[in-house]
């Protein structure tokens, strides 16, 4: 049968090259920019009442010359409602006493507390820390649908070491244990409508030298790729379509790289597993149907005549693609010298035909 490669739920962090540390801390520096532009009116109305209390208490505060750091401090103190001077008789050094503790609670809530929490705690403004990730991406790979196949098709990604941001747009629990999987790993998870064009933006589309749609709907697909290739002429595309007419006109009249449709990709497995347990894979390139074969080379097994990948290549017009030994060592492309062994675990690519005759069916 075809194996499946099984879904990780759970998958390991990975480590952190140096670019993305640098990233990272040019993410926080932005999302704290960020965060005081939209606090700058609290912040900057809290530093005027303490600035206001400092030096009203330097001017009139009686009995006593307050250095600018006592008067400072005792300013904060009214804030917390814990003033560390006493109350003066003269009313007019009684403003700061009555008015910083009334005003001031609620611009500290305001503009420190929570200011504080948002910018410590990204996991209360996900969505905003997710668009300041993905807006420090270039070069990337963007994936539209964060279903089975779309997860999938990130970590193939990730493994072949490619940067990723995903749009996620749809709703469901395994969308969700996707999206906390992936985030948890450092990938930046967008949510919302991806035929948008200011959600293709925000994931720096026009920046982006691949775009993956791996969502279910056809429609929404193509729309995507299309209004993708609007903002980004170089764009690189691939669609999965469920409609072989509709992936063929996308490819051949619309320009939109290469469009896969479901059946393109599903036939060839379904076909490669009737077939035999020893077929891997199988794949067209163009109209042509390739199938990868695992032979294990045993008495019960054997490649008649065969001593070398040369022989193997010659006499049954296969690829050598890989040997694997009995010590479970690996050989990748091994050279036409390379001698085959009894244990030796081959992996081979050739046309059905090709295959069938290894196994005796043609002669």
């Amino acid at each position: 049968m075809v194996p499946a490669r099984p879904e990780r739920a759970s998958p390991a962090k990975r480590r952190l090259l140096p670019t993305q540390r640098r990233r990272l801390t040019l993410a926080y520096w932005r999302d704290t920019v960020l965060l005081v532009r939209q606090f700058r009116r609290s912040l900057v109305l809290f530093l005027l009442l303490l600035l206001w209390s400092t030096l009203w208490l330097l001017l009139f505060y009686p009995n006593r010359s307050l250095s600018i750091a006592e008067a400072t401090y005792a300013s904060l103190m009214f804030v917390y409602l814990n003033p560390v001077l006493d109350f003066p008789k003269e009313p007019w050094a009684q403003p700061p006493f009555f008015l910083v503790p009334l005003i001031g609670v609620g611009l500290f809530a305001e503009a420190v507390v929570r200011f504080g929490v948002l910018l410590f705690s990204k996991t209360l403004r996900q969505e905003e820390w997710q668009k300041t990730m993905a807006s420090l991406y270039k070069n990337h790979t963007v994936v539209v649908g964060l279903g089975r196949i779309g997860y999938r098709v990130v970590h193939e990604l990730l493994n072949a070491g490619k940067e990723v941001v995903v749009i996620a747009h749809e709703q469901g629990e395994h969308t969700q244990l996707f999206m906390q999987n992936l985030r948890s790993e450092g990938v930046p998870v967008l949510t919302g409508d991806p035929r948008l064009k200011e959600v293709l933006e925000s994931v720096q589309i026009r920046e982006a030298e691949a775009l993956i749609l791996a969502s279910e709907g056809d429609l929404l697909n193509l729309e995507v790729a299309l209004n993708a290739r609007d903002l980004n002429p170089k764009l690189r595309i691939v669609l999965r379509l469920f409609s072989d007419t509709l992936a063929e006109h996308a490819e051949r009249q619309l320009g939109l790289g290469v469009a896969l449709s479901t059946s393109a990709i599903s036939a060839p497995a379904m076909v490669a597993a009737a077939l035999g347990e020893n077929i891997a894979h199988a794949f067209y390139i163009g109209n042509q149907l390739f199938h990868i074969v695992e032979w294990r080379v045993s008495p019960e097994n054997p490649l008649v005549g065969v001593q070398t990948v040369a022989d193997a290549e010659r006499k049954y017009a296969l690829s050598v693609v890989s040997i694997q030994h009995a010590d479970d060592s690996l050989i990748i492309h091994p050279p036409d010298s390379q001698v085959i062994q009894h244990g030796d675990t081959l992996l081979l690519m050739g046309t059905p035909e090709q295959v069938a005759r290894l196994k005796g069916k043609v002669k």
